[in-house]
C-alpha cells in the first residue's frame, strides 16, 4: 500500500521535471537559434518478489515476480533540428543555413558554439555578439588575404583568433559584408588627398598622409617678411622684356648724362626713384646714395607694408648706370617685390569638426626649398610663381579640399563554423551557446559551406524550432499523468483509511 504511493510521488515528479522542460520550450518560442528539449522516463524497480526459474523435465518455467517503484527521467535530450530563417535586413546578422555553430570566446576565455548569429562591432574595434563575447574567425595570411587551414580543409578551434580591426580602419569602412563562406568585407574609405582649387595655379602637387584625419576645405593665409628684393629689370615695350639690362650698357647715347626716372613696381604700387650717373655734377636730383667702394646706387623704397627696401642698381665701368631711361622717356620697371621669406598659415578641420591650424617658413627661390610641409601635407609649388604673389593675395583663401579618395574593396577577415562528431552530446550553458563535453567530440572549424558545414545568409537569423503543436500535445499528456498519479494516491489513502477502521 506505501509502495503505491511512493510509486505515485515518483510518477508526479517525473511529469513535473516534464512540465517544466515543455514549458521552458513554450517560453522561448520566439527566442532567436533555441533548441528545443523533450523529456524520456523510465521505469524503477523496487524489489524483485521471486526470481526466474528454468524448466524442468516435469514443469515449465516461471517468470520473476517484481515490484516496480515507479517512473523517473532517463534523459533530457536537446532537439538539434534546424528551424526556418526570420529576414532582418541587418548586413551583420547571420543565418547559418546547414550544420555548424559560430564559435565565440567570452570574457573568461572559455570558447563557446552558438547558432544566433546577431554580430557587430563595438568601440574597440572587434567583431562581438549581442552578448559581448568576441566571434572568432581563421586567421588570414597576411600577403594573400586567403585562409590559413590545413591540408585537410579544416582548422583547430584553439588556432581560431578574435576578429578585430583598428578603430581608425574600421572608421573608414562602409558597406560591410558578410559572404556566403563567411567572408567578411567591407568598402574601405581611399586614402586622404587634397583636390586643389581653381584658384591654385602656383601649386604643382599634393600630398597627404594616409593616417590623416583632416577634412573640409583648406584655408591659407601668407605673411611675408620684410626681407622685400627685386625680380630683373626689363625693357618696358622690348621684344623680349624677360632679358636684363647688361652691366655698363648704354642703348641712349643721346640722354645717357641726363637725370631720369626709374619705376619700381611692388605690390601693384608704382614708386618713382629718381637716378643720375656717377659723375653727375647737378647731386640734388640724386635720392639714392652712392657706394664707391662698391660701384652701386642704392634707392630707398617707402611702403606701407614693409620695412623700407633698398634697391640697388651698378654701376658700370664707363662711369654710366646700369639702368638707362630709353629714348622716349618711358620708365623702366624693374619688377614686383618678393619677400625672401614668409609664413604660411593653413587651417582645416578634423573628422570631429575641430578646427585645425597648421603653419610652416618657407623661403622662395631656394635650389632645395620647392615644397610647403603642413604637419601631414606636402604642397609642391612653383617657387617663381607662388613666390610673386603679393603678401594678401592668399588671405583666407580656399587653396583645396581634404577628403576621403576613392573606395577600395577590402577582406577584412573570414568568420568560421564549427562542427562537432555528436551534436547532441553538447551542454547548453544558456543564452543560446552551447560547450564541448566529453561525448559532443572535439570542435573542428572550417570555412563556411565545406565539411558538411553551411553557408551563412547574411540579413537573417534562425527561429526557434519549438513545435507548439507538438508542445500542447505533450502538456495534454503530462497532465493526465500528473492527474493519474494523484489519483492514486488519493485511492491509496482511502485504502489505508479503511484498512486502519477495521480494527475498530
Amino acid at each position: 500500500m506505501l509502495g503505491s504511493m511512493y510509486s505515485a510521488v515518483s510518477g508526479l515528479a517525473a511529469h513535473q521535471t516534464k512540465m517544466n522542460v515543455i514549458g521552458n520550450n513554450i517560453a522561448n518560442v520566439n527566442t532567436y537559434g533555441f533548441k528545443s528539449s523533450r523529456v524520456t522516463f523510465s521505469d524503477v524497480f523496487y524489489q524483485t518478489m521471486n526470481g526466474a526459474s528454468g524448466p524442468t523435465t516435469n514443469s515449465g518455467g516461471t517468470n520473476p515476480t517484481q515490484l516496480g517503484y515507479g517512473a523517473k527521467v532517463k534523459s533530457i535530450d536537446v532537439i538539434n533540428t534546424r528551424a526556418g530563417s526570420a529576414t532582418t535586413d541587418r548586413p551583420l546578422d547571420v543565418y547559418i543555413n546547414g550544420e555548424g555553430y559560430l564559435p565565440v570566446k567570452d570574457s573568461n576565455g572559455i570558447i563557446k558554439y552558438t547558432r544566433v548569429g546577431v554580430l557587430g562591432f563595438d568601440v574597440a574595434g572587434n567583431l562581438v555578439d549581442s552578448s559581448g563575447n568576441m566571434v572568432l574567425g581563421i586567421p588570414l595570411d597576411p600577403n594573400t588575404k586567403m585562409a590559413r587551414l590545413g591540408s585537410n580543409g579544416t582548422v583547430s578551434a584553439r588556432d581560431l583568433a578574435p576578429i578585430k580591426v583598428t578603430p581608425e580602419d574600421l572608421d573608414k569602412f562602409t558597406g560591410i559584408t558578410i559572404g556566403n563562406n563567411g567572408e567578411l568585407t567591407a568598402i574601405k574609405e581611399g586614402d586622404p588627398i587634397v583636390v586643389p582649387a581653381a584658384n591654385t595655379g602656383w601649386l604643382e602637387n599634393t600630398g597627404i598622409s594616409t593616417s590623416s584625419v583632416y577634412r573640409g576645405d583648406v584655408t591659407m593665409t601668407v605673411t611675408r617678411s620684410n626681407d622685400v628684393s627685386f625680380l630683373p629689370t626689363v625693357y618696358p615695350g622690348a621684344a623680349d622684356p624677360a632679358i636684363p639690362i647688361a652691366a655698363g650698357a648704354n642703348p641712349v647715347s643721346a640722354n645717357a648724362n641726363v637725370n631720369g626716372s626709374l619705376r619700381v613696381s611692388f605690390d601693384g604700387t608704382d614708386y618713382t626713384l629718381s637716378f643720375t650717373r656717377k659723375n653727375e655734377t647737378n647731386v640734388n636730383t640724386v635720392t639714392g646714395v652712392f657706394d664707391a667702394l662698391t660701384d652701386t646706387v642704392t634707392f630707398t623704397v617707402d611702403s606701407t607694408d614693409v620695412n623700407p627696401a633698398a634697391v640697388t642698381i651698378p654701376v658700370g665701368a664707363d662711369n654710366t648706370t646700369q639702368v638707362v631711361v630709353p629714348a622716349d622717356g618711358t620708365p623702366l620697371t624693374i619688377g614686383n617685390a618678393v619677400a625672401s621669406s614668409m609664413t604660411i598659415v593653413a587651417k582645416t578641420f578634423d573628422k570631429s569638426g575641430a578646427e585645425v591650424n597648421l603653419a610652416a617658413a618657407w623661403t622662395p627661390g631656394a635650389a632645395d626649398n620647392t615644397s610647403i610641409k603642413l604637419g601631414d601635407m606636402d604642397l609642391k609649388i612653383d617657387p617663381a610663381r607662388f613666390g610673386s604673389l603679393s603678401s594678401g593675395a592668399l588671405d583666407n583663401t580656399i587653396i583645396g579640399t581634404v577628403g576621403p579618395g576613392a573606395g577600395v574593396p577590402t577582406k577584412i577577415a573570414n568568420i568560421a563554423v564549427v562542427k562537432f562528431t555528436n551534436n547532441d552530446g553538447l551542454s547548453q550553458s544558456g543564452e543560446g551557446y552551447f560547450v564541448e563535453t566529453g561525448n559532443s567530440g572535439l570542435p573542428v572549424g572550417t570555412i563556411p559551406g565545406s565539411g558538411g558545414t553551411g553557408t551563412l545568409r547574411a540579413g537573417a537569423l534562425e527561429m526557434s524550432n519549438v513545435d507548439l503543436a507538438r508542445e500542447f500535445t505533450e502538456m495534454i499528456i503530462a497532465q493526465r499523468g500528473f492527474q493519474a498519479n494523484t489519483r492514486m494516491i488519493t485511492v491509496s489513502d482511502e485504502m489505508l483509511t479503511e484498512l486502519v477502521n477495521m480494527k475498530r
